[in-house]
């Protein structure tokens, strides 16, 4: 009966939810991650040979071996003949391993680990007496007792039904050290997974440079920004710490892939796929905005009557059918009082009226545009959005000024990232003209920043095409842009 009941408790998630989370364990601070190609080859084979028979696992295998393809180094795990060498693997995966550390000498082997690591692949409670456990420990000679097998077993079902302390209470003998590795990336994942979730969702005209403003939330270029209408469809993105990949999903399919390299041209592809109604995307956010939360931004097309009529259709549909908890509605500060923007706001201020409880935030981005030459100013261009959205029905309305474009610069270059010749020449000048005092937005906006970036201590300056660049100048150019104003509201 305990049996049944756990297995319920462990289904509750969707397999599809399950494997999502299996593909976010940080996986570069695995302990087979830090041993030789041999070794970690006969482990993901092995992995994959066995929990092939899963069905639960077959649907999802392929994203699952590619993030552990990837994460190992380690190439063509589907063209591997296993069954004729597969005991070659067990006696690699359960060999005596010595090593000093610390002055002590320690003896370990990976067959405990490969049998958990085994196990979590499977979806569901896990019996002793599963074939798939018989398989392994007493076919296949990985020389596992019974009882370590039986104490590996509840370990990994505590881990499933969320209960921590059970789990934690089988890793105290010396030969389970290493499942340390899944008692705290599961646990983790738990922890967050159970946290409040915040939904954002984000409007804007075509030239309002919504999709720029998510990429530099994210931290890198993976939506289209070029001045034209870019985003067809919506786009949701979840914030998924601990990974460097990418999870993509298709409308609502009960599959989705991890998407390593090239996320940009797969996000090109899939916008440009008339067939494709909606992308969710998951990842995690820049690391100069550090969010510990739950955080969803969904992105919609830029409305353009003239261009697309179904953008604006399905941007009107996501204000009134979408869950979320605050608008972020971009302007463009060099277009404001377009005739698309004024509509645009009217259906909004409509909408709210009748949802209180939904909070606008309106993101004057674009303001490094202003010329103070032509006898423009910041201060300027607060006060005339304030009347403009005033005259538009939205009274005491909460504004920021945003240059979402600095913003990725600074991150480009925070990052070692390569810069194309009109980008370096742009940042030149942002370097030393946005580091003024008179240039930080933040001053502009109609609450004051409450955030400050933590500026790394191991790092002075960063080179960029033999330049060097000033960390923590960097830094004061990056909260001037506005982009940290953002967390006031999240």
């Amino acid at each position: 009966m305990l049996a049944v009941e756990d297995n319920v408790r462990i289904r509750r998630e969707s397999s599809l939810e399950y494997y999502k989370m299996i593909c976010s364990f940080p996986y570069q601070n695995h302990p087979i991650f830090y041993e030789n190609k041999a070794l970690r080859r006969a482990y993901i084979i092995l992995l994959h040979h066995y929990a092939k028979e899963d069905v639960d696992y077959q649907r999802y295998c392929k994203p699952i071996i590619t993030l552990y393809e990837h994460c190992f180094n380690i190439e063509e795990i589907y063209k591997e003949q296993t069954s004729q060498s597969s005991l070659k693997f067990i006696k690699e995966i359960r060999k005596t391993r010595w090593k000093f550390e610390k002055a002590k000498l320690h003896v370990y082997n990976y067959k405990y680990l490969f049998f958990a690591h085994y196990l979590l692949l499977i979806y569901g409670y896990i019996s002793m007496d599963h074939p798939y456990v018989l398989d392994v420990i007493d076919k296949q000679h990985l020389k596992i007792h019974n009882k370590d097998a039986e104490c590996i077993v509840h370990f990994v079902n505590a881990l499933k039904t969320g209960d921590f302390e059970a789990a934690k209470s089988y890793l105290n003998r010396k030969k389970f050290h290493h499942l340390h590795f899944y008692y705290d990336a599961y646990k983790k994942q738990t922890q967050f997974l159970k946290g409040v979730e915040k939904r954002y969702l984000i409007v804007g005209t075509m030239s309002s440079g919504k999709s720029t403003f998510l990429n530099s939330l994210i931290g890198k270029e993976i939506f289209p920004s070029q001045n034209e209408a870019c985003t067809s469809k919506l786009f949701t993105y979840v914030h998924r710490p601990y990974i460097k990949h990418f999870i993509l999903q298709r409308d609502q399919n009960e599959s989705f892939e991890c998407v390593i390299d090239g996320i940009e041209h797969t996000m090109n592809e899939l916008n440009e796929n008339p067939l494709i109604e909606r992308v969710y995307i998951e990842g995690k956010l820049s690391d100069v905005l550090p969010f510990e939360n739950r955080v969803v931004f969904i992105d919609t097309p830029g409305t353009n009557n003239s261009m697309n009529r179904r953008h604006e259709e399905t941007t009107l549909e996501a204000i009134r059918n979408e869950q979320y908890d605050t608008i972020f509605y971009l302007m463009n500060a060099t277009q404001l009082g377009t005739d698309d923007d004024r509509r645009l706001l009217s259906y909004v201020k409509e909408h709210i009226e009748n949802h209180n409880d939904k909070p606008i935030i309106f993101i004057v981005n674009k303001a490094d545009e202003i010329d103070e030459e032509a006898n423009e100013s910041l201060q300027e261009l607060l006060e005339s959005t304030k009347t403009y959205l005033k005259q538009n029905g939205f009274e005491n309305p909460s504004i920021i000024l945003l240059s979402a474009y600095i913003s990725n610069l600074c991150q480009k270059v925070l990052n070692g990232e390569s810069l194309t010749r009109r980008e370096q020449n742009q940042f030149d000048f942002f370097y030393d003209y946005f580091a003024e005092e008179t240039q930080d937005l933040t001053k502009y906006a109609t609450e004051p920043c409450a955030f400050r970036p933590e500026i790394p201590n191991d790092q002075r300056e960063v080179k960029i095409k033999n330049k060097t660049y000033d960390i923590k100048r960097i830094y004061t150019v990056l909260q001037h842009s506005g982009i940290y104003q953002i967390k006031n509201y999240m």
